[in-house]
């Protein structure tokens, strides 16, 4: 399933099997890679960790 994230295409099929924070950057894991995703600021980050959860 391909979903847009500030107008960036990312690939995440659901379930998710990790998810990691460090300040501006979000690793997760789901059913058929590991995906590493640079941000600008904390607020990002929040909002993407959120719409990974609601996937």
């Amino acid at each position: 399933m391909t979903n847009t994230f500030n107008a960036n295409s990312i690939n995440v099929i659901p379930p998710l099997l990790t998810i990691s924070v460090n300040k501006f950057a979000v690793a997760f894991e789901d059913s058929k890679a590991k995906k590493y995703v640079n941000l600008e600021n904390s607020i990002e980050t929040k909002k993407f960790v959120s719409w990974l959860l609601s996937i």
